[in-house]
């Protein structure tokens, strides 16, 4: 076991390595989007018939919003950024091991460790007019999007998907290599992303490591 005081470097993939060895350090806690419900909800759906809240003038049951709100988090590591997404499906049951009348929250963590090749661009892409739009329909607060484009029309998809439009939302499309982070502020939020990310490369020397690979490879190709 490392020494807690000892920085702990990993060299094959040095992003991995941290300050002290005893645990990773948070840098920033970046407050998330509040999730409001638009202008024509006037009540909670009742505990035991979540159902209810399909219709447009009911919210998800009062205990489900609460868990989801206290669930949310943003953490920027020293290495990392790691945020938490709940989702809400149906509890444990007997209706083919689902509960007909109760729902739980569900945790959707997902970290990106700053060296992740797909870790390009981090930017504020709120919707126009967001404020009155969640007013009338609803929202989560604020967007940051973490993507990685090669174009202006196209995003990287994974796996064997080579290219996908940049218009299509990650909700219609998990395979796009792309995230999105609801927070309160998302021009202050992309800008703390974006430093931590310089300072961890810079720190870790793998900018520059990036670099001289990057020119070693121009190198090759001028003498083939």
């Amino acid at each position: 076991m490392a020494d807690g005081e000892t920085p702990y470097i990993v060299e094959d993939r040095r992003m991995l390595s941290r300050v002290k060895g005893g645990g990773i350090k948070i840098t920033h806690t970046i407050e998330p989007g509040e999730r409001t419900s638009g202008c024509l909800t006037c009540c909670y759906a009742p505990d035991g018939c979540p159902m209810l809240a399909c219709l447009p003038c009911v919210d998800l049951p009062e205990y489900i919003v609460n868990a989801m709100k206290a669930s949310r988090y943003i953490y920027v590591r020293e290495n990392s950024l790691e945020w938490n997404n709940p989702w809400m499906q149906p509890a444990k049951g007997r209706c083919c091991g689902h509960s007909c009348c109760h729902r739980v929250v569900m945790d959707d963590i997902t970290v990106m460790h700053f060296d992740d090749v797909h870790f390009d661009d981090v930017r504020n892409d709120t919707r126009p007019c967001n404020e009155s739009l969640t007013f009338c329909c609803g929202g989560n607060g604020e967007q940051v999007q973490i993507e990685s484009t090669f174009c202006s029309c196209c995003v990287r998809g994974k796996g064997n998907r080579v290219c996908i439009p940049v218009c299509c939302p990650q909700s219609c499309c998990p395979w796009l290599v792309k995230n999105e982070v609801w927070v309160e502020d998302a021009e202050i939020a992309a800008e703390i992303i974006r430093e931590a990310r310089e300072g961890a490369l810079e720190r870790l020397g793998i900018q520059s490591i990036r670099m001289i690979e990057r020119d070693e490879k121009d190198e090759r190709r001028k003498h083939s």
